[in-house]
């Protein structure tokens, strides 16, 4: 399954742009039925197209989904899509375009775009959907719903796991570390272990963290810091280089990190390899590639049908489809019930946030997720799974974890 990596991201590219443009979007006459748009602003072109453009697909094809199944009697789903290129100048007049086209619902997977979005779409009573949920998008609740989990939740929830499963205080107390670009969700992490030692001083030492400017690539200084450390939580975008770095220097860790790192494993494997990474321990959200839950294989089904060229490609990248999957499913059926609850024409952003603001579900194999009046992140649990070198796989470690909150 395993490809060349730079050739993979660049049919990854192609048929992102190929879907941009609507060639893959259902866009056959249908009737009378009314037209309900969706809008999605994010990088299919820049930095983060990596992990991105398989979530992009996720929206196309359940856009498609819905409608050659005709989930929603009557009504025609629309996604219009705005690539950002990774720019933040590019994400409000994003979000203006894909409003002109009349998106009364706005997806926006990165934070540093959703981030900027929040005023708007309070005042003009815009859902913006989001698999990020930083605490400026989610306190105090309102426009932003975060078809994930925060990350310093995920992160605190991992360091009690490690503290419980996974080390032997009969030696000491360990040491911790933080590494990762100066980015609002890595801020995030850092602020959240700072606040987890702080409470626990007896389950690590923390050392400190260390927020080089985004798109550093090289963790000379940084790794010097971070060189006596029994465990390391390094943020997504910065595991590979930091790794190189650290493992040239022959020193030793257990490296952590959040949901979001599986959906780049792909990357990091082809940039390091799997001896480097082996041991490395990460969350998910969700279920994996092959564990047999309906999720996951409806997901495989709608991989291989719209994708069947690039569809292994996708999978040997990472979590990225089969975990936006689990983002991406909810969402459209808070929208199913929107509708079903106004009707197609009184559709609105109104309508949307009704329909979410007490929206519970519970899949197979998954815990209970909700969203409630005061809480806007839909995930509530997460589980450890293990990398493995000589699998060449993750592995899940534990069962379904609650979250940490405090």
């Amino acid at each position: 399954m395993k490809s060349n990596w730079k050739r993979g991201v660049a049919c990854l590219l192609a048929l992102a742009l190929v879907a941009v443009l609507g060639l893959g979007c259902g866009e056959e006459e249908e009737g009378e039925k009314v037209t309900i748009m969706i809008g999605q602003v994010t990088d299919l072109t820049g930095a983060a197209s990596v992990a991105v453009i398989p979530l992009h697909y996720v929206l196309t094809d359940m856009t498609n989904y819905y409608n050659e199944k005709g989930l929603i009697p009557g009504v025609k789903l629309k996604l219009v899509t705005y690539d950002t290129h990774y720019d933040p100048a590019r994400v409000i007049p994003g979000y203006e375009w894909c409003r002109e086209r009349g998106a009364e619902v706005i997806i926006v997977w990165i934070a540093t775009d959703a981030e900027p979005l929040r005023p708007f779409a309070e005042r003009e009573k815009v859902v913006i959907a989001t698999s990020s949920t930083t605490p400026y998008l989610m306190e105090p609740p309102g426009w932003a719903f975060g078809f994930s989990a925060p990350y310093a939740a995920q992160i605190k929830t991992v360091l009690k796991w490690v503290s419980e499963e996974d080390w032997d205080y009969s030696q000491r107390i360990p040491k911790l570390g933080f590494v990762g670009w100066r980015v609002p969700a890595a801020v995030d992490q850092e602020k959240a272990i700072s606040e987890y030692c702080q409470a626990h001083p007896e389950e690590f030492d923390y050392v400190g963290g260390r927020l080089p400017p985004a798109g550093t690539m090289r963790f000379t200084a940084e790794v010097e810091q971070l060189k006596d450390c029994d465990y390391i939580v390094i943020y997504t975008t910065s595991i590979p280089y930091f790794i190189r770095d650290f493992q040239v220097r022959e020193f030793e860790a257990t490296f952590l990190a959040d949901s979001s790192a599986g959906s780049f494993q792909g990357w990091i494997v082809d940039m390091v390899g799997w001896e480097d990474v082996d041991g490395f321990l990460s969350l998910e959200l969700c279920r994996m590639w092959g564990e047999p839950y309906p999720n996951v294989e409806l997901a495989e089904e709608l991989l291989y049908k719209y994708h069947p060229d690039k569809a292994d490609e996708i999978v040997y990248a990472g979590s990225s489809y089969v975990g936006a999957f689990s983002n991406v499913l909810p969402l459209f059926q808070i929208l199913e019930k929107a509708i079903e609850e106004v009707g197609a024409d009184n559709f609105d952003g109104q309508a949307f946030y009704n329909a979410a603001e007490n929206f519970e579900v519970q899949y197979e194999g998954y815990p209970k997720w909700s969203f409630t009046e005061t809480r806007r992140y839909l995930m509530e649990h997460a589980a450890v799974y293990e990398w493995s070198a000589e699998a060449e796989d993750r592995a899940r470690v534990s069962e379904w974890l609650p979250l940490i909150e405090q």
